[in-house]
């Protein structure tokens, strides 16, 4: 008996042990459309972005990514959503005039597989320049 006990022991062992991991420790979570509004940008608005996010081992983090004028350490993110599959919405603040926003949406699995949306950036109008309208 103490051998059989000991043989499932050490197979359980070796099976903890396996360096192969599974498809959740690789696998990026998925984005639907980024959606942005306002379609125009004007210069003392705030801009929504709308994306659907999925992945079948979950989701430990969504957040904006959003920089500017190029300073990366200005960079703001949204709390966490611990769920598999979900729309995701975020604000990126009123900023102003002439300022060059960049931002895209990033996910993190329950996993820590990070993934990204392409990136996408506008510049805020001044009020003169609203006229001409700059879509993002």
């Amino acid at each position: 008996m103490k051998t059989h006990l000991f043989t499932v022991l050490a197979a359980m062992s070796l099976s903890a042990c396996n360096p192969d991991r599974g498809p959740e420790y690789t696998t990026p979570a998925e984005f639907g459309e980024v959606t942005v509004s306002p379609q125009t940008m004007a210069f003392d608005s705030e801009v929504r972005v709308k994306v659907s996010v999925s992945c079948p081992y979950g989701l430990r983090n969504v957040c904006i990514l959003y920089m500017l004028d190029g300073d990366e350490s200005d960079v703001r993110t949204e709390p966490p959503a611990d769920v598999t599959s979900f729309d995701y919405e975020g604000v990126i603040p009123r900023q102003r005039a002439g300022r060059k926003v960049t931002f895209r949406i990033r996910a993190i699995t329950a996993y820590n597989v990070p993934s990204y949306t392409q990136l996408r950036e506008y510049t805020v109008p001044d009020e003169e320049e609203e006229e001409s309208e700059q879509p993002i």
